[in-house]
């Protein structure tokens, strides 16, 4: 009866486990998303700000360098 209950509750922590690294694989995930999405609309910004100051914008091309 004793080795049940113990392999009861080392499959409740296993799950209890998996479950915590399921939350942070998600909490990590979403901050990468979090971040790449500050990156595009930062471009997005640029673009704006060179728009309204009557700047010709570059058009782009991922062949050429940018500098």
């Amino acid at each position: 009866m004793r080795k049940a209950e113990n392999n009861g509750r080392t499959g409740a922590s296993a799950r209890r486990l998996r479950w915590m690294e399921a939350l942070w694989e998600g909490t990590s995930t979403s901050a990468r998303e979090e971040n790449k999405k500050e990156e595009v609309l930062a471009v997005f910004r640029k673009l704006a700000e060179d728009s309204a100051r009557g700047r010709q914008v570059r058009e782009y091309a991922p062949w050429e360098p940018p500098w």
